[in-house]
């Protein structure tokens, strides 16, 4: 069990994968994606999009295929043993990943297997749900659409400052009633989007409020805590607003507990009144099949466990194309089934897996 949680976390080396009789079965056609529409495609994920396991994963993990393949600037900020909760805090601020409506970029989302395996189905389900969604609704919503703390339209009260680590440029609280409040001007009918940052050593609370009325309450820590594999314990969290009329509104958030170490909020926003051919294009990728044969992980005895993190990736993609973003499924596993001749161990695809998932990405826009 031991040595098999350290290959899922870390990746392990690559091995000869023989070839079975009547050879490798080919993949579904892969329909072309339009030409012109990116120019650079940016990665986030666990080993399995760093390619860990593989001989050569600078030209054999899937997103270096796809962007040798669609002739893309790629950017692979995938890192192994990530789950949900370390994409928005390790990867996305880390590399100050902030897109806008000029030159989008193509983002690609894969992350769960280490969820699952790890945390396993059930309570740990609503963190992975909330970093997802946070992440997600980040790389989605241009920075044209964005109110972020450090703004023109933010008022403060009660005391506060900066949080500039990590690139968060959050405002964060410094005690009992104090509060930071965001304008923003719709154009349209529509849902607002917040981005609180959540914390497990943070127990402050708050309220947060629209045009002066009290929608919800909200805590910084999760529960359960966070808490990953690589020692992640403050990222990103998400709200969403119900939706609201166009015009000017006012988004206030209120420190209800005691202590200067309040609330970080780095910003609010909103998505379209409709589809965009410029917004960025994030295509989010179900966990992949894992190979089957053992006990050692989550789903590699039963696909139980990772069927339950699909249908809330699904609903994670459903929940933001209806909100008029580019935020599109890609379905590893109608390409990649996991079998021995498509994997380097129980977890990691080998180089002919990698290229299943690539054309997985490349079917999906």
């Amino acid at each position: 069990m031991t040595l098999f949680l350290a290959l899922v976390l870390a990746g392990c080396g690559s091995g000869i994968i023989p070839i079975p009789p009547g050879g490798i079965p080919t993949s579904p056609d892969v329909p072309q994606a339009p030409a012109g529409k990116y120019v650079t495609y940016h990665a986030y994920g666990d080993s399995i999009t760093a390619g860990a396991g593989l001989s050569d994963a600078a030209t054999q993990a899937y997103p270096e295929l796809v962007g040798m393949d669609r002739r893309l600037v790629v950017s692979n900020y995938a890192l192994n043993g990530a789950q949900a909760c370390d994409v928005a805090a390790r990867q996305i601020f880390a590399y100050a990943d902030r897109p806008s409506l000029v030159s989008p970029p193509l983002f690609s989302l894969l992350i769960g297997t280490n969820d699952v395996n790890i945390k396993g189905a059930g309570p740990y389900e609503a963190v992975f749900n909330l970093c997802q969604q946070a992440a997600i609704a980040w790389l989605a919503v241009p920075s044209d659409f964005k109110v972020l703390a450090n703004s023109a339209n933010v008022i403060m009260t009660g005391g506060g400052d900066l949080d500039l680590s990590n690139n968060w440029n959050a405002w964060q609280t410094t005690g009992l009633g104090s509060s930071v409040s965001f304008t923003i001007t719709m154009q349209h009918d529509g849902p607002i989007y917040a981005w609180p940052l959540i914390d497990d050593k943070n127990p402050s609370t708050y309220t947060y409020s629209l045009d002066g009325i009290v929608l919800g309450t909200g805590h910084t820590q999760t529960t359960p805590a966070m808490s990953t594999h690589n020692g992640t314990t403050n990222s990103l969290g998400f709200l969403r607003l119900p939706a609201v009329s166009e015009g000017r509104h006012i988004v206030t958030f209120t420190q209800t507990s005691t202590g200067s170490n309040g609330i970080s909020i780095v910003g609010i926003g909103s998505p379209p009144a409709a589809p965009l051919d410029t917004l960025p294009t994030v295509l989010v990728g179900t966990v992949p099949a894992q190979m089957h044969g053992g006990a050692q992980f989550a789903c590699t005895s039963s696909d139980a466990p990772c069927l339950q993190y699909i249908q809330d990736i699904e609903a994670n993609v459903k929940l933001f194309a209806n909100d008029n973003l580019d935020v599109r499924l890609f379905d590893t596993r109608k390409y990649m089934s996991g079998t021995w001749i498509e994997m380097t161990d129980p977890v990691h695809p080998n180089a002919r897996g990698e290229i299943e998932l690539s054309h997985a990405v490349e079917a999906s826009f």
